[in-house]
């Protein structure tokens, strides 16, 4: 029926559509129900997302579109939920919400004690580029190794 360039094109276009600023909550919602995981992610990362639509994105199927949740910049993200995000089944979620600056250092510091080597050292590396790192690391009981 439709070529594969006809997708593709198609998806770009709705990529492109939902990284417009000028974007209101109901067409904002309406990306956020699209078909492509892509664009779903587009705009879970989008700060003026309605609070309940990130909430229903946080539990999409796609790991993009909850990583896209784990990096939006809001500050008034419920930690209960970037603490879900903290024991997602994904690497991608888990290190997207270990670069947003928004989540909570209680947060990074319990995933600096995962037994996910990779998860720990990535959170020890964030903590400790806040500055003063053995006191940031010491908060959190974990030793600064250098």
């Amino acid at each position: 029926m439709f070529s594969e360039n006809y997708s593709r094109q198609t998806a770009l276009a709705s990529v492109e559509k939902a990284l417009d600023p000028n974007l209101n909550d109901h067409e904002l919602a309406t990306l956020a129900r699209s078909e492509e995981a892509k664009v779903r992610a587009a705009v879970a990362e989008r700060p003026a997302m309605p609070l309940t639509t990130l909430l229903k994105l946080a539990h999409d199927v796609s790991p993009v579109v909850r990583a896209g949740v784990a990096r939006n910049p809001r500050v008034d993200i419920p930690e209960d939920l970037h603490r879900e995000l903290a024991g997602d089944k994904s690497p991608e979620v888990v290190y997207a919400l270990i670069e947003n600056p928004q989540v909570s250092d209680a947060i990074i510091g319990k995933l600096a004690r995962q037994i996910h080597k990779e998860y720990a050292v990535a959170a020890r590396a964030r903590l400790s580029s806040k500055g003063g790192a053995a006191r940031v690391l010491g908060r959190f009981g974990i030793a600064a190794s250098h």
